[in-house]
Parts: structure tokens; C-alpha cells; sequence
């Protein structure tokens, strides 16, 4: 089957390949459709290394509630960080 997405899917979908995260368009469109099953979502995201240990440090409490004096530190960090040169993981820019 022949798609031709539009320009703003396909901007998308260069995105995605470009961060690394899919090799080809059609992992991309494959993972989309796999979405589309909320049930199927919820796995995926409970199978993601980077959520599971996000769930273990809460429960070791090392969570902090998202206030705006943490919203400041993360900026804070941000901006030194770009003062440094430390690049964005690829994870963090979208």
C-alpha cells in the first residue's frame, strides 16, 4: 500500500527518524497505529525503561511535586547548561 502523507504528518515523521527514536517511516507509522489501541499504550509505556524507573524513584520518594519553584530550577539548570555547551538529549528536545 502506497501513503503519501501530508506535509505536517511528514514533518512529523522526519522528526521522529531524525531523533533517533525510528529507523524508517514505517516503524514510525507502524508505533502510531499501535497508539491508536489505548490498552496497547499503556503497555508500551509501562514497558519503557525511562517510565519504570521513574515509577521505582517515586516510590523510593524521590519525587517532588512539579511547583514553580521547580519549574525555576529546571530553567535555571537549562540556562547554565547552555552556557556550558552541554548538548539537549535527544529524549528531551520534543
Amino acid at each position: 500500500m502506497q501513503i503519501t502523507p501530508p506535509a505536517e504528518a511528514q514533518a512529523i515523521i522526519d522528526r521522529e527518524i531524525q531523533s533517533g527514536r525510528y529507523a524508517t517511516q514505517e516503524d514510525v507509522i507502524v508505533d502510531a497505529l499501535k497508539h491508536l489501541d489505548d490498552e496497547s499504550y499503556v503497555y508500551d509505556a509501562m514497558s519503557d525503561p525511562k517510565v519504570l524507573e521513574a515509577i521505582a524513584q517515586a516510590d523510593r520518594g524521590e519525587a517532588r511535586e512539579l511547583t514553580e519553584e521547580v519549574w525555576n530550577e529546571i530553567r535555571e539548570r537549562a540556562r547554565e547548561d547552555a552556557r556550558r555547551g552541554v548538548a539537549i538529549p535527544d529524549d528531551v528536545k520534543y
